[in-house]
């Protein structure tokens, strides 16, 4: 089964704006409390750039799915296979923030918020993940 070319295409700017998305909150609403954290255990100095790596990775990821969207010509092996090791590697991202939400669900009120934060984040990297992977492989063949 395949769909059209302008679909794909439009599935993966859709996918590229949800990694953008999840960079900007992750950058305007997780760092800040989590630079701020007291709480016993806290340990700001290793988080932080963790998730900055996640930040740069994921605004690559945004980039190359942009780059793909507008410059390819349907599914060649190249694309494809990059298209399922990017949805792959994002769908990492969301195990790692699904970690850090569940790692903070239990350090009190001024962590609530990062949590939930995290928890949609990794969701949308969940499902954007998989929209790659699948649009992999629905694009129709070069020609």
């Amino acid at each position: 089964m395949t769909v059209s070319l302008l679909f794909c295409r439009r599935m993966l700017l859709v996918c590229a704006g949800l990694f953008v998305t999840v960079a900007l909150v992750v950058a305007l609403g997780v760092i800040p409390p989590i630079k701020a954290a007291t709480f016993p255990g806290a340990t700001p100095e290793s988080a932080v750039p963790a998730f900055w790596v996640i930040i740069g990775l994921s605004l690559l990821a945004a980039v190359t799915l942009v780059f793909i969207a507008t410059w390819s010509k349907g599914r060649s092996w190249i694309s494809t296979s990059v298209l399922v090791v990017l949805g792959l590697v994002v769908l990492l991202f969301g195990i790692a923030l699904t970690d850090a939400a569940l790692a903070y669900l239990p350090a009190g009120p001024s962590m609530k918020t990062a949590s939930i934060l995290l928890f949609f984040c990794s969701a949308a990297d969940f499902l954007a993940g998989a929209l790659v992977v699948t649009t992999a492989f629905l694009r129709p063949k070069e020609t």
